[in-house]
């Protein structure tokens, strides 16, 4: 994923967007399944430095609030995914600030047609052609848009260090690291035949949602995904019934030192609860000094995880036969 993000930065740097871009006071980012997670990786990472909120549509319609101050990103992978080219063709009517995340297709065609601002992926470095597997691409094309239009410092730097980071956890969870120290490993083994309860907050959440995405479509696995501090809320009630479902359920917390005290805490109450309640608990601390790079770890982890778990579950990790087979009955 390191060659991603280099990849995907050194395509996208030269993108150049109009000066009333800089006038954006909302971003509104049009994507589903994994064409959607940049946006969620990049609102948690970078939630303290954006300027402006980030809204995430997982639909074929365009939100009524959406103005002409509003950034529109479109963000389809393959570039196909019918209900952004179906926003597509509405979202000229709101705004002209509008840009385009993609690998070509029709949204490409479109993109190109309305000189519309576009970044166009070459992803030599996902032969699988997955956009989750992509997620390199998706991150960095999106960042790219939004520090073009001022809303987002992101340097050379920030890129070498995601870089870095992502080598870090490929030497820590790689299949090359001995199995008794390699954290992914043990996780994919813990949680083998579960129901998987993720646990996130603040930097963190985004990059759990790319966990959930990755165990549902990697390694064919049911999982949710709370975030901390709303959990402790109601979700802590609901661990009582029924029975058969809770036995096989294992909550997989994600701590950092870099979250709020109270919400350090409550990491540490919420395991205290579940553990009380005889409720199979698992802590992973990402590595990292700043909030980017444990997100990045989170999804480094995620990623070696979810692959493990399918070899054990005996699946193929790149196929979605579900999902291609939902597809081809919409046509």
């Amino acid at each position: 994923m390191d060659k991603q993000i280099t990849h995907g930065w050194e395509q996208s740097e030269s993108l150049e967007l109009p000066k009333r871009f800089e006038n954006a006071e909302n971003v509104c980012v049009v994507g589903m399944g994994g064409s959607a997670l940049g946006s969620d990786f990049i609102s948690a990472a970078f939630g303290g430095t954006l300027s402006v909120p980030i809204y995430i549509v997982n639909d074929y319609t365009i939100p009524t609030w959406v103005g002409k101050n509003t950034l529109v990103i479109l963000s389809s992978y393959s570039g196909s995914t019918e209900e952004v080219v179906a926003a597509a063709e509405e979202v000229l009517n709101k705004t002209d600030l509008v840009a385009v995340v993609t690998s070509g297709g029709k949204l490409g065609d479109w993109a190109e047609k309305n000189s519309i601002a576009a970044v166009v992926i070459d992803p030599k470095h996902n032969p699988s052609g997955q956009p989750r597997i992509g997620i390199g691409y998706g991150i960095v094309g999106q960042m790219v848009i939004l520090a073009k239009a001022g809303l987002l410092k992101v340097t050379k730097e920030d890129i070498q260090s995601m870089a870095l980071q992502m080598k870090r956890s490929h030497a820590e969870y790689g299949d090359a690291a001995e199995e008794d120290k390699n954290k992914a490993k043990q996780l994919a083994q813990n949680i083998k035949e579960s129901l998987v309860v993720l646990m996130t907050a603040e930097h963190t959440t985004g990059a759990g949602h790319i966990f959930q995405n990755q165990l549902h479509e990697t390694s064919k696995q049911l999982a949710v995904n709370f975030k901390l501090p709303e959990l402790n809320h109601h979700l802590l009630e609901g661990m009582s019934h029924p029975k058969a479902v809770i036995e096989k359920m294992v909550c997989v917390l994600v701590s950092s030192e870099l979250y709020n005290k109270r919400n350090q805490k409550r990491i540490e109450v919420t395991k205290e609860v579940l553990e009380k309640q005889d409720i199979c608990t698992e802590v992973f601390v990402p590595m990292g000094k700043t909030a980017l790079e444990q997100a990045v770890d989170v999804v480094m982890f995620a990623s070696y995880t979810t692959f493990y778990l399918a070899m054990l579950n005996n699946i193929n990790p790149a196929e979605i036969p579900w999902v291609d087979y939902f597809k081809e009955q919409m046509k």
